[in-house]
């Protein structure tokens, strides 16, 4: 993965209200512009409605404004901001409607409660990925479309981010977020069907060593999930089912927790659950990598390109994948259930 580099910096405002902002930018570059005092200790709460988010560029640009005022802060000389003003203004009217469910999602505390609201935004969400594809599509030339694809990628089929990636100009294929999206594809295709699995070791939940390749004659099921992840434990029941169904017809299961950092929870969401009579492995997330932007082969996850969970993948007796289940590059989990069926039989 390329690393993107991050600057902090503070300038001093002159008694009329002025500031000059100088450094060198070699394309566009999201910043954030907070206002304070020089001592001053603010909340990330409060930090949050304090700053200003705005595209620099190469060239002389002007902020003017209030800064109490701050959605009245007008930037000029900066074309990707106007780019960004252009698709904010097509999604506002959407971005109204849910705003009560938000801020009832940052009030409540139940985690599975806050899952039931947060299903709530999928249609909001739904409306806006579309406005926002026609934007990509319509925009090549446009950093926006890079920045927005980041956060986007988990939410688009393959073949739908392959097209935006394909349709962008050499110059923005070039630049580090444009790399890293190159890249995101790779492990997506990677852990698509037709491709070979890849392989990994690690030590399973009772410290034993677990490789995919001594599964090699079977069908297996790789189940990325987590201890957190409600719509991942209220799916054990079904999962359970069908390995009770299969497991004397050459199938198999590889749980993959999302629990690295808490493998406490992780053992005790497997007892509780009931799934320990399959295989349990952690990723191998490192969370100090993820921030230095430096790429983890260790990472099951990384490897199969897996943004959100659950995601089932099958592989089949040869190693090679033939399935993909549960997130927006492959089927759903009836698909799923038909695809063991037509395998093993009914």
């Amino acid at each position: 993965m390329h690393r993107q580099k991050y600057i902090h910096e503070s300038y001093p405002i002159a008694l009329n209200g002025e500031f000059t902002i100088t450094g060198d930018v070699s394309h566009p570059t999201s910043s954030t512009l907070l206002f304070k005092n020089k001592a001053e200790v603010i909340s990330s709460r409060d930090r949050e409605v304090r700053t200003k988010n705005f595209y620099i560029e190469p060239g002389t640009m002007t902020l003017t404004g209030n800064p109490n005022m701050l959605a009245e802060l007008k930037i000029t000389g900066s074309k990707t901001q106007i780019e960004k003003d252009e698709l904010d203004k097509q999604t506002a009217s959407i971005r109204a409607e849910e705003q009560p469910i938000i801020d009832a999602l940052y009030k409540e505390k139940d985690h599975e409660k806050a899952s039931a609201i947060r299903d709530q935004l999928d249609p909001f969400k739904a409306r806006i990925k579309k406005i926002k594809y026609a934007f990509f599509l319509t925009h090549p030339t446009s950093y926006i479309v890079l920045d927005e694809m980041r956060v986007m990628v988990s939410d688009m089929r393959l073949d739908s981010i392959q097209r935006v990636y394909n349709g962008l100009n050499s110059a923005l294929k070039e630049t580090t977020l444009g790399k890293n999206l190159a890249t995101e594809i790779n492990k997506i295709e990677a852990g698509s069907a037709g491709h070979m699995a890849a392989i990994f070791s690690r030590a399973d939940i009772n410290g034993k060593m677990l490789s995919l390749a001594d599964f090699k004659g079977k069908y297996v099921m790789l189940d990325f999930w987590a201890s957190w992840c409600v719509p991942c434990r209220q799916g054990s029941p079904h999962m359970l089912a069908l390995y009770n169904k299969y497991k004397n017809k050459g199938y198999d299961v590889i749980g993959i927790a999302d629990d690295d950092t808490k493998p406490e929870l992780w053992k005790g969401a497997v007892a509780m659950d009931k799934v320990g009579v399959w295989h349990h492995v952690l990723r191998g997330l490192d969370m100090d990598k993820i921030r230095k932007g430096i790429d983890n082969p260790y990472d099951i996850n990384s490897l199969y390109g897996i943004h959100t969970i659950p995601t089932k993948i099958l592989i089949d007796p040869n190693g090679k994948i033939i399935g993909r289940f549960g997130d927006s590059y492959g089927g759903s989990d009836e698909d799923m259930d038909k695809m063991l069926a037509s395998i093993f039989g009914k």
